[in-house]
């Protein structure tokens, strides 16, 4: 894949409470906790050298609250973010909001499934093919829409959005996307 002419940072979501507990997150809209806003605005802070030219970042509140942390650390208009739903977590179905105990005691196969590394669609979750093929275009698009003057272009977003970007980006074969090294709650990762 040709690599955009930009400086693209692939920035985690903070903590929330259900990531705290151990909840499968996915699409539920879960708000950052209060650890979550303090390290979100942490992140900010590390991320505002140099400056962002644009932040874009998943519609779901607790990527929205970390890229105004962000925004304001830079001294970004938090309105000039850029939303998509294209950035969304995937969607885990009936995981949605259990805890990995939970799972590992009504689905044993699913869970060792996942374990294992396994980034397809299986138990009603979404694959991280079919989150590459609506992420990728949207951060694709936004990069070509937008010629880069200086600056860097910050992605907020979620830990297997983040694996299926950088795994498409960098052309790693999607059997290896489980090992990529992905950012923690409210780290990044700069791609280029």
């Amino acid at each position: 894949m040709a690599v955009p002419d930009w400086e693209i940072v692939i920035a985690r979501h903070g903590p929330t409470a259900w990531s705290r507990a151990g909840r499968f997150s996915g699409q539920t809209d879960v708000p950052l906790s209060a650890e979550g806003r303090t390290r979100a605005a942490e992140l900010g802070r590390a991320l505002r050298r140099p400056l962002p030219e644009r932040i874009l970042s998943s519609d779901l509140i607790r990527a929205r609250q970390t890229a105004v942390a962000i925004a304001l650390a830079a001294e970004f208009d938090p309105h000039q973010i850029s939303i998509s739903s294209g950035l969304r977590e995937e969607s885990l179905g009936s995981w949605e909001g259990r805890t990995r105990a939970q799972i590992a005691s009504t689905n044993q196969d699913g869970f060792a499934r996942w374990l294992a590394g396994d980034i397809d669609a299986f138990d009603g979750r979404e694959g991280l093919a079919a989150v590459a093929r609506r992420a990728v275009p949207v951060l694709l698009d936004h990069c070509a829409e937008r010629p880069r003057s200086t600056g860097r272009l910050v992605v907020v977003t979620h830990a297997n959005t983040a694996l299926a970007l950088v795994g498409t980006l960098a052309d790693i074969p999607s059997d290896e996307w489980a090992d990529i090294p992905c950012p923690g709650p409210a780290d990044a990762m700069v791609l280029w």
